[in-house]
């Protein structure tokens, strides 16, 4: 295995590890500030009381589903349209009043909710209405990979009163990533791209998104993030220069992605089997769906059950 392949094998899991630790040392301070205190300060520092809340609405996809992990059915009072709208899950939310995170705030109102979750909200205005309506607004902040998520889910946790509930899918959420791929052992893993057509660019996602965090855990050694961090646009000469084994984009982007210059004279669109295509809810959800996405890429590259 080369020094890159095990350097990139092995950052999700230092990665995960160190975030981890530290995200327990800093939540065991928040926590024991927030009992002092009875409060828990969110992604913008604003302090929200810490109550037995049991009308909470989630805004998006990825509160909806650490709400499902985490909380009592009969606290969530709704859950996000992302969510109802689901191919594979979306019967999970069904029973409970649907909201549009980013549509009428006088909507959200309505409801009469003790408690709103979001992450990255929008303008701060929106959170300001609800806020002067007396609802609490709790803003996880922006997620990028597991180790917001975990962080996330910690925090949850210890907003709604059960903090070990959110250890335990912290620690659990890990260990089944760190697991996707473990049947590689040693064996060498492929190299990989992220691509997506977005406008006339190419863009890339690597080192500093959740899907860095996806290619390595399913396997792949994602040969961007040697280089280029967060969301890269990139030149024809650099796709070539970069000649990754494979290509991972979304559903039905496969023939736009290998249309661009320079992509066009990548093996990965000339050879069979070297384009691994998922559907756009896993790709684009930075919370649990990266397990999902993860497996799918391991099953699709190396013909193996997780």
């Amino acid at each position: 295995m080369s020094r890159t392949t095990l350097g990139n094998a092995c950052a999700l899991a230092v990665a995960i590890v160190l975030t981890v630790h530290l995200g327990r040392s800093h939540r065991r301070d928040e926590g024991r500030a927030a009992i002092r205190g009875q409060s828990l300060p969110d992604a913008t520092s604003q302090l929200v009381p810490m109550r037995n809340y049991s009308r909470i609405v989630s805004t998006n996809l990825v509160t909806d589903r650490l709400l499902l992990e985490l909380a009592e059915p009969d606290r969530i009072l709704a859950f996000s349209r992302a969510a109802s709208e689901r191919p594979q899950d979306g019967y999970r939310y069904r029973g409970k009043p649907i909201v549009d995170g980013f549509g009428p705030v006088e909507a959200l109102i309505a409801l009469r909710p003790d408690l709103v979750l979001t992450n990255s909200f929008g303008t701060p205005g929106r959170t300001a209405k609800l806020r002067s309506a007396g609802i609490e607004v709790f803003d996880l902040g922006e997620l990028r990979g597991v180790g917001s998520l975990v962080s996330a889910g910690k925090t949850l946790g210890e907003l709604l009163g059960q903090p070990e509930r959110g250890q335990d899918f912290a620690r659990t959420f890990v260990q089944r990533m760190n697991s996707v791929a473990a049947g590689l052992a040693g064996r060498p893993r492929k190299t990989a791209l992220f691509l997506s057509i977005i406008g006339s660019q190419v863009q890339g996602g690597t080192a500093g998104t959740a899907l860095h965090d996806v290619l390595t855990a399913g396997g792949l050694d994602d040969i961007a993030a040697v280089r280029y961090r967060d969301w890269p646009a990139y030149s024809s000469e650099q796709l070539l220069d970069l000649a990754p084994d494979l290509i991972v984009t979304k559903q039905g982007m496969s023939a736009a992605v290998c249309a661009f210059p320079g992509a066009d004279h990548l093996l990965a669109c000339h050879e069979p089997d070297r384009i691994i295509e998922l559907p756009a809810e896993l790709l684009d959800e930075p919370g649990p769906a990266m397990l999902e996405a993860a497996e799918a890429i391991y099953r699709q590259v190396y013909g193996e059950q997780r």
